[in-house]
């Protein structure tokens, strides 16, 4: 999903802005499919995800995972497609170097950790009612 935009703006000849209404808005994350619609390869590339407190970094065969806010799995995903065997243990320099380039991410990209907790909106109705 994060190459859709990157593609129709290279399709469209414009470049992705840096600032808009005077504020500075976030560099875009994705990339061209373009190349790949021509039938070229792209080099791999991290790609990382957060969804419900879930959290993950592909990078390359590897694919580092936290179903919940806890400790990190790691997956071989030439031989582990399914993801039946956490080599994180086996790995523990390949888990720090994931878990860090995740941490960047999500600093950049303002991921929250999971649930989010903000004040509720007042609706100007009183907490309790007189009966």
């Amino acid at each position: 999903m994060i190459d859709i935009m990157a593609t129709c703006l290279e399709l469209a000849g414009v470049d992705y802005p840096t600032r808009y209404n005077g504020h500075e808005i976030l560099p875009l994350e994705g990339r061209s499919l373009l190349p790949v619609l021509k039938g070229q390869r792209r080099d791999d590339e991290t790609l990382f995800w957060e969804h419900y407190g879930g959290r993950a970094v592909r990078l390359g065969r590897w694919k580092l995972v936290s179903p919940n806010p806890s400790l990190w799995e790691l997956y071989d995903m030439e031989t582990d497609r399914s993801e039946l065997y956490n080599v994180a243990d086996e790995h523990p320099e390949l888990v720090q170097q994931m878990g860090e380039l995740y941490e960047g991410w999500a600093s950049r990209c303002f991921v929250e950790t999971y649930p989010v907790r903000r004040p509720r909106p007042s609706l100007g109705v009183p907490s309790h009612s007189p009966r």
